[in-house]
């Protein structure tokens, strides 16, 4: 990407392609809409006030009503902040003489400009190595797609270069559980902001939301939801850190990358999960093998070559020959991973002069460590159903 552009928008009107004549029409109507509700009018009256008009009206309207030039506003405001890579001339050395000796270099540089017309683009045109940007044109591009209707949409977000993450933060191996609660405590947070999330699985850096089939997020616009889950699930982590780990400082962001898969069938969901789980317990056997062979001398690649091969049964009798261990006695969440999903619990809520309180039943999110067989779903038939 050579150029961003940042406009503000409405919630309601969500795009994926944003140009400068758009940012313009939005900052007008924003800035007319809100002079109108700060002037006594209510929001409904202000959409009526403006439903239909044009540019110059609205114009006319802050200027009679409220003595504003909208040129006068801060351009920023008007035309959005475009960001680009601009030729400067930088001086990189002092030759013998002392004479500068100065190269073109490309500059990040921030603007409040028109970038509607052509004006712009002929004087920049080192950005796009065009002479015309036809905005109109560019729109259909930027068509989305949109997830079919009646399935099951699974989330599945899963860190970014976490291996170097790890080190860096110095995490424990195989396994470590206060990085593991926080992959927990921010899943349970994204089930709080989006009610369509019926069940969420997760285990190493990696969670998987079921969405309900019925839902309407953002339209199934696919970019939407995978921008917005993992945005808001990277934020989960950062903001709860503190919390997990308050003797280790935040050295590098966590990234999370995301992933849209869509099931028509619930059979297909709960298949999907179990198949995690399979991966959850596969790699975390392996894992727990390599690095107790690693911590009792042997090399990385000698490790390796040890556990080339082997089945199942094979890394538990390693375990349990070599290093008395028995895996079985491993925490469940290493083995088994964590699921977390709603389930109805009873608070009592006194009354007030002493009388009788009342029980009443409310949502509570809980995270477990169980396997995600028939049974499970059998003993817990609402999850998959609409509870909210």
């Amino acid at each position: 990407m050579v150029l961003v552009m940042n406009t503000a928008l409405f919630s309601e009107r969500k795009q994926n392609f944003i140009t400068g004549e758009r940012g313009h029409i939005n900052n007008q109507y924003n800035t007319c809409f809100w002079m109108l509700v700060k002037s006594g009018k209510s929001e409904q009256a202000a959409q009526l006030a403006l439903k239909g008009t044009f540019a110059k009206d609205k114009n006319e309207l802050l200027a009679q009503q409220f003595q504003i030039n909208y040129d006068d506003e801060p351009a920023m405001f008007r035309k959005g902040s475009s960001v680009y890579r601009e030729k400067v001339e930088t001086t990189v050395k002092i030759d013998d003489y002392g004479t500068p000796i100065k190269r073109p270099r490309l500059k990040v540089t921030v603007a409040h400009v028109d970038i509607i017309g052509p004006e712009f683009w002929e004087n920049h045109q080192h950005i796009l190595r065009e002479g015309k940007f036809m905005h109109e044109f560019v729109k259909k591009f930027g068509i989305d797609r949109i997830l079919p209707p009646c399935n099951w949409i699974v989330v599945r977000i899963s860190g970014c270069q976490f291996d170097q993450f790890s080190i860096i933060h110095s995490l424990d191996k195989p396994n470590d559980e206060t990085a593991l609660r926080l992959m927990n405590a921010s899943a349970s947070l994204m089930m709080e902001q989006y009610p369509d999330i019926v069940f969420g699985y997760g285990f190493s850096n990696e969670y998987s939301f079921v969405f309900h089939e019925k839902t309407e997020l953002y339209q199934r616009q696919e970019s939407l939801i995978l921008s917005s889950c993992s945005s808001y699930f990277t934020s989960c982590y950062v903001t709860k850190w503190k919390e997990f780990s308050p003797h280790k400082e935040l050295m590098q962001t966590p990234r999370f990358e995301a992933v849209a898969l869509c099931y028509p069938k619930l059979k297909i969901v709960c298949e999907y999960l179990s198949w995690r789980q399979a991966e959850c317990h596969a790699g975390n056997q392996y894992n727990t093998c390599f690095w107790m062979l690693v911590k009792s001398g042997k090399s990385e690649t000698e490790a390796h070559e040890i556990l080339k091969g082997t089945l199942s049964k094979d890394k538990n009798e390693l375990l349990f020959q070599q290093f008395q261990m028995n895996y079985n006695n491993e925490p469940a969440m290493f083995r088994k991973g964590s699921c977390i999903y709603r389930r109805k619990v009873e608070e009592f809520a006194e009354a007030e002069g002493g009388d009788n309180g009342t029980a009443r039943e409310r949502w509570d999110v809980k995270v477990d460590h169980v396997d995600l067989g028939p049974g499970f779903w059998r003993k817990h038939p609402w999850i998959m159903t609409n509870c909210n």
